[in-house]
């Protein structure tokens, strides 16, 4: 090599661990994130599964980075997003699992390229520089699936909480001293936010010991009346070991699933149960309402034993709005859809007008009304979510 291409490289490295100061200056300090080596399950890169489209986005991008600069395509690897503290990710490679920070163009956009930040799940093109042990996340590849909900109100923004996810189950607790509706409701609108991402949605009741089994099938059948007879509803008990392995047997090796619920909802005692081993922190629920304190302050992943695969969990949602997931609305009510482009008036609105096709459908059988009572609430508090946004917020 000449001393004029080896005082190039020597330049080149130079300025990488300039960027690397850089990022870290831009963000918080580092040092009291937990240490990697008390961290247990953390899926390894092998555990998580890229398509073609992201591995070929891959060496695009490599192949791009080469071009001008390949000291820094030579640091390049690919990678998995397994885990944030408080924004910091923890990066699975191939051979090696690190803290990852922002490159120096992720910490300056704001706007727009903020939605670009990486989420938990995300395949990532991350540089390691050399004589570093944390690396530089530089490109969010493309995603297979992302589950976002919206962030704000008439100025807010859609918030990714997992990328990459193949089954995102819909928890819910029994025993509440609630009526039915929250909980219907709660399913309902949870399940046009994953239709819309496009994973496949599984209900799951937890604590299915604190009532009886008749009680565990009325609230089946009252799920099933909205969701419909193709969605897979599974009753637990953490306590008890009943409907764990009907949970485990919907995430098998080399997939990924989100666990999503409110707090309260039972999901990190699930998660332990699955692991078999108390790995995520618990907590009680208020005896009025039978709702729970925000337990899990991290956004993880976990591998679950063999022969299953890979657990993402959140911190639990109080609300879920809805706003621009007309996508989702019709994925989840198809038959209403259907139906519904047969009523007389093209502005129908369901509720009373003649030679409206739904109602017929009701009254014949092929629609349940408890179906159509949840399309239209959630329709509704589409067009009012719509109507209440900035002319230029884009949904």
């Amino acid at each position: 090599m000449g001393k004029a291409k080896a005082k190039g490289k020597t330049k080149q490295r130079a300025r990488r661990r300039r960027e690397v100061a850089a990022a870290r200056d831009a963000s918080e300090p580092v040092g009291d994130l937990p240490r990697l080596d008390t961290l247990k399950d953390v899926p390894s890169f092998a555990d998580l599964k890229s398509d073609e489209r992201q591995r070929a986005a891959f060496r695009s991008y490599v192949e791009e980075a080469a071009a001008s600069d390949p000291v820094s395509a030579e640091e390049l690897r690919m990678g998995f997003v397994v885990r944030l503290d408080r924004g910091f990710p923890l990066v699975a490679t191939e051979g090696a699992t690190f803290r990852a920070e922002h490159a120096v163009a992720f910490v300056k956009t704001r706007g727009e390229g903020e939605r670009l930040l990486p989420a938990v799940g995300d395949a990532v093109a991350v540089r390691v520089p050399d004589g570093h042990d944390m690396g530089v996340i530089e490109c969010v590849l493309p995603r297979r699936t992302s589950f976002a909900r919206w962030r704000g109100k008439n100025r807010g923004e859609r918030q990714v909480l997992a990328a990459n996810v193949d089954t995102i189950f819909i928890v819910q607790p029994l025993g509440a001293d609630r009526s039915d509706a929250p909980m219907i409701d709660r399913i309902a609108r949870s399940l046009v936010l994953v239709n819309d991402c496009g994973a496949e949605p599984v209900v799951v009741f937890t604590k299915s010991d604190r009532v009886g089994s008749a009680e565990v099938e009325r609230l089946r059948g009252e799920a099933a009346r909205v969701v419909g007879e193709g969605i897979r509803i599974i009753a637990t008990s953490a306590a008890t070991g009943s409907g764990l392995d009907e949970v485990r047997a919907s995430i098998p090796a080399g997939s990924c699933a989100m666990i999503l619920g409110e707090s309260g909802a039972g999901k990190s005692t699930l998660l332990n149960a699955l692991l078999g081993h108390e790995a995520l922190e618990t907590g009680g629920v208020r005896e009025r309402d039978d709702m729970g304190r925000h337990t899990t302050v991290a956004r993880v992943m976990v591998a679950l034993p063999a022969p299953c695969g890979v657990v993402a969990d959140a911190p639990g949602l109080r609300s879920l709005p809805l706003v621009g997931h007309e996508r989702g609305l019709a994925r989840t009510f198809p038959a209403i859809v259907e139906a519904s482009r047969s009523c007389r008036f093209r502005d129908c609105t369901h509720t009373h007008e003649p030679g409206c096709a739904l109602r017929e459908a009701v009254t014949d059988g092929s629609v349940d009304e408890a179906a159509l009572d949840a399309f239209l609430a959630l329709a509704d508090e589409m067009r009012v979510s719509a109507q209440s946004l900035d002319p230029d917020v884009q949904v």
